[in-house]
């Protein structure tokens, strides 16, 4: 009897383990869910699910209740699927904030706008001095001051640009910085700065910011409109600048598939977006909802699927499986990287991480793109199941990237990316829902959930670095070299912290270790992530400089070269 039972045990344990290897070919039940989920979460009623806002609020509330009836247990707080965390918002500029010539008010946003360095403050008819580029370089006999100059408690005229103009070899290029011409133009008793730009070839100063960094007094920039409108005034009749920092609270979706396992699987996907063409928008045109349907209500909708599918098909024992909506990730991965700092089990317990970030439009004849290839010894043979569908994969090594895996990543974990291409409606409004491949969608679906059954008897899967990891938060910035860092995104002291950096990049091979905190690239002063993408703006290829950083308690000067 005992043979007999342990037979059909043995029989029965086999064929599961068969089944579960099984392709999982989508049918149109599950084509009709996930088309139903996206639509959801890139309709216009959720505003772009920007984190911090009510359209977010809906989608979060969405996916909980998709885990709740699905059957997994919430692995938030308290009890919840929610896990909270805060971050820094946009600052708020208050509408208070004006400015008026002697003959003119001008319009906030259109004309004028503070920076992130303008101090709060309320002035009254004071007078206009221009003082040119506000470059004093005694070592190039140049000076924008008069020896003489009567300029105290005056609001100064500044251009943004330089002598020879904005460009890596300019020999005014160690005053490019406009905080530091502030600084010299407060020594010369400024009471306001107001900037300006004339040069076709000079970028305007950021209008968005999240930290205040505040130089002492107002400073606002005049835009072309605005400089025309001020030229007919010779003084300053009132300016006020009020503003404050914002803290915004994401929330990720969390939910858990519990088998009493001895290792965790992380399946990710972040589920918000732009909102109305927040930072990293690629619209030029007026104020419109970006939906984000590829990017990433297509990602979101996979990791549903797959929590129903998990828990319909309760196969898999060896491995307990933790589902997670991420929030602001747009904002630089910074969900991610609460989830990973916070995980509901043993960061030593995590076997793998699964992540979906824009799967929504498959193109056969190009497959599917595949990364993290390089992070686990098992993955070249967990992805050989191309025969379950009649498409191809294109794999690459790097365990970094632009999106949530990389959180994980930077935490020793293997993690594999999934990304069916990028294309025109990028971080546009028209990433809409008609552009979605829902046939593709629900076979990429599929086609993750037979490479998670084919390691269900893997076991604890081995962790590698890989060597040719780029920088994430660089490569869909445009610039033209990276250092291959992480930063820190919610770091709030002077300077930008580094949590992960990528090996035979500039920045590891000068010697920069995560935990640095970068201080001064060349003669940029690096005050914040945004100061940092300034600087590395003034260098191409081939380029070296210098590097200073602080490392616990001391500062180190290392060459960086790009």
């Amino acid at each position: 009897m005992r043979t007999l039972l342990f037979s059909l045990l043995y029989t029965g344990a086999l064929l599961l383990r068969l089944s579960a290897q099984e392709c999982v070919k989508p049918d149109e039940a599950m084509r009709t869910r996930l088309k139903n989920d996206l639509i959801y979460l890139a309709d216009d009623k959720l505003q772009g699910r920007m984190p911090g806002t009510e359209g977010e609020r809906q989608a979060r509330e969405y996916i909980a209740a998709a885990f709740l009836k699905a059957g997994l247990k919430p692995a938030g707080d308290k009890g919840t699927f929610f896990q909270a965390f805060t971050f820094p918002g946009e600052a708020r500029i208050l509408p208070a904030t004006s400015l008026k010539s002697n003959t003119t008010t001008l319009g906030l946003g259109k004309d004028f706008y503070p920076l992130s360095f303008s101090a709060n403050a309320t002035l009254a008819k004071k007078k206009l001095v221009d003082v040119g580029y506000g470059i004093e370089a005694p070592e190039l006999a140049y000076s924008d001051y008069l020896p003489k100059g009567k300029y105290k408690g005056k609001v100064f005229l500044m251009k943004v640009s330089s002598p020879d103009g904005i460009h890596p070899h300019s020999k005014y290029l160690k005053y490019h910085d406009l905080v530091s011409r502030i600084a010299v133009a407060i020594s010369k008793g400024a009471a306001a700065v107001l900037l300006y730009n004339d040069d076709p070839n000079a970028e305007d100063p950021e209008q968005r910011f999240r930290k205040l960094t505040p130089a002492g007094i107002p400073v606002v920039f005049l835009t072309a409109e605005g400089r025309k409108r001020f030229e007919g005034g010779s003084s300053l009749a009132y300016l006020r600048v009020a503003m404050e920092e914002v803290a915004v609270t994401g929330y990720n979706v969390v939910g858990m598939l519990d088998h009493q396992a001895p290792s965790t699987v992380v399946v990710g996907a972040h589920y918000d977006h732009l909102g109305w063409g927040d930072e990293g928008s690629r619209h030029t045109g007026d104020p419109a909802i970006h939906n984000g349907a590829d990017d990433n209500a297509s990602g979101t909708a996979a990791l549903m699927e797959l929590a129903r599918y998990y828990t319909s098909h309760d196969l898999l024992f060896n491995n307990n499986y933790l589902f997670v909506a991420f929030s602001a990730e747009e904002k630089g991965l910074i969900g991610s990287k609460f989830m990973a700092e916070h995980l509901p089990v043993p960061a030593a317990r995590i076997n793998y991480m699964i992540n979906m970030d824009m799967v929504g439009r498959l193109d056969k004849s190009k497959g599917l793109a595949v990364s993290g290839v390089g992070t686990c010894p098992t993955w070249p043979e967990a992805l050989d199941i191309v025969r379950c569908f009649d498409w191809g994969i294109k794999t690459s090594e790097s365990g970094a990237g632009p999106s949530d895996h990389t959180s994980f990543y930077l935490k020793d974990i293997p993690v594999l990316h999934f990304f069916t291409g990028t294309h025109g409606d990028y971080h546009k409004p028209s990433d809409d829902s008609d552009k979605i491949n829902y046939d593709g969608l629900a076979e990429v679906t599929g086609y993750i959930a037979t490479m998670i059954n084919g390691l269900n008897d893997k076991g604890k899967l081995a962790f590698t670095k890989t060597q040719d990891a780029p920088a994430p938060t660089m490569s869909r910035s445009g610039l033209s070299v990276t250092m291959g860092i992480m930063p820190d995104y919610v770091f709030e002291g002077e300077g930008v912290k580094i949590d992960g950096v990528s090996e035979n990049r500039p920045a590891a091979i000068a010697g920069v270790k995560p935990g640095d905190v970068l201080l001064q690239l060349g003669d940029y002063k690096l005050r914040d992530v945004q100061s940092y993408m300034q600087a590395l703006g003034g260098f191409v290829k081939g380029d070296k400089t210098t590097l200073l950083l602080r490392r616990g308690q001391e500062e180190l000067l290392l060459e960086v070269a790009f």
